[in-house]
């Protein structure tokens, strides 16, 4: 299996039109690589409901270029509705500290010799910023879930040249700072993958 991934990468990146640019994005024999996270939030300046807190990292985790087939499970947010009726104001429930179960995928670059090398994929080098409104909707109250974010979901990713900070102050808005600069790889995908990932 890991001999057929490495053959079929080496034959993409022979397909793939070589770029004159140097300004261009860098590219990669990269693989996909499945990542399984328990996201705690602790905040104390923001508290979201359920299905916010989750609305909040899915945008986080596609700025970051993960796999579209991306699966969060709501936890902490279950207890004491114990009929099908009630889902809706569940989702709409505040939780004091909600949790979620990420799963998604990202890419790698496999050494030589791995074996159990994933799915293929073209690895392409992109700059990302995280700020207030980038990704459009992220506001100055994710302040401590960016931070929590940082911490425990941006290593899985593959990253270089960060720079920039987040610096926030519990129970206010003023002061806090949300800055983050990098180069992260992301996999670039066939039109027709990505759409049948997200069905």
């Amino acid at each position: 299996m890991a001999v057929r991934a490495g053959v079929v990468i080496c034959a993409l990146l022979a397909a793939w039109p070589a770029q004159a640019d140097d300004n261009l994005p860098e590219e990669a024999a990269a693989a996909w690589k499945k990542h399984e996270v328990d996201l705690l939030y602790m905040g104390f300046t923001t508290r979201y409901s359920c299905a916010g807190l989750k609305s909040k990292v899915k945008l986080l985790l596609k700025h970051l270029g993960a796999r579209p087939d991306v699966k969060i499970v709501e936890r902490g947010c279950e207890f004491g509705y114990p009929h099908v009726a009630d889902l809706t104001r569940l989702r709409q429930h505040v939780a004091d500290f909600p949790r979620l179960k990420l799963e998604f995928y990202a890419p790698e670059l496999p050494e030589a010799g791995t074996r159990n090398v994933g799915e293929p994929v073209l690895g392409v080098w992109k700059p990302v910023v995280i700020k207030r409104n980038s990704p459009r909707g992220l506001e100055m109250g994710d302040c401590e879930l960016v931070e929590i974010f940082r911490d425990r979901v941006l290593p899985k990713f593959l990253t270089r040249n960060v720079e920039g900070d987040v610096n926030c102050i519990p129970h206010q808005l003023v002061g806090n700072r949300i800055d983050l600069r990098f180069e992260i790889l992301t996999g670039l995908q066939p039109v027709d993958t990505v759409q049948a990932q997200t069905r």
